[in-house]
């Protein structure tokens, strides 16, 4: 039988994945407040990466008794996961076919999917209201992104990409029930993951600054921040 912690992390994943199934539908039926909440999500992108992620990178450095080169690999996977999105992004500038578009936003962020899905089940907090809070903050922040392929892939995020990511989160239980939380899988997938959610946050989701309500993504960096507050303390 599994623990307490568990359920609760299978839980929230289940509440995450509920975005990608309904995501289409709440934005045809509301566009403005799905574009508010596409703003208000990345301010929760920007501010769980600052504040959370890469402070939790620095403690797996510092507690490691691995060489110096662990924390160099770790920070190199923050930036690798940064590199690859912003790239992929600066690719459709340049006119990339739609079809790599397509492949390529299908591997990245079905791999994303699957990396939160195991920093989730990392987590060892035994309080239902600290997973309540997480939970709403991935959701946000992954209503942001969907928001962002529907506009980019409108038939296909209407289609298979919904079960596609839904099946990620799945395969990342999987994986995060049988990873151990001093394993390097799990310190390589919260480095990734931080790199990811920065680029995604700054390049993928953030409008041109005339475009974007700045007061959304404001009070979306001080829900992650309290988010934080609250999880951690």
């Amino acid at each position: 039988m599994f623990e307490a912690p568990t359920y609760l992390a299978i839980t929230s994943i289940v509440v995450i994945g509920t975005v990608h199934v309904f995501c289409v539908s709440f934005f045809r039926r509301f566009p403005t407040q799905a574009n508010w909440l596409s703003d208000f999500s990345s301010g929760i992108g920007l501010g769980y990466a600052f504040l959370f992620l890469l402070p939790k990178i620095g403690e797996m450095v510092a507690s490691s008794t691995a060489s110096r080169t662990w924390e160099h690999s770790l920070y190199g996977c923050s930036l690798l996961g940064f590199l690859i999105y912003y790239l992929l992004e600066a690719s459709r500038d340049m006119g990339t076919d739609n079809r790599l578009s397509l492949g390529l936003d299908t591997v990245a962020l079905g791999t994303y999917n699957c990396l939160l899905a195991i920093a989730v089940m990392q987590a060892t907090s035994t309080s239902p209201e600290l997973y309540v809070i997480g939970a709403l903050a991935y959701s946000f922040h992954l209503f942001g992104v969907n928001i962002y392929l529907y506009k980019t892939h409108p038939a296909h995020m209407s289609g298979w990409l919904r079960a596609y990511f839904v099946a990620s989160l799945a395969v990342g239980i999987l994986i995060g029930l049988n990873a151990s939380k001093s394993s390097m899988i799990y310190s390589i997938a919260t480095a990734l993951t931080g790199g990811v959610i920065i680029a995604l946050s700054l390049r993928v989701k953030l409008p041109n600054r005339s475009s974007m309500n700045t007061k959304a993504l404001l009070i979306g960096v001080v829900f992650a921040a309290v988010a934080v507050v609250v999880t951690r303390y």
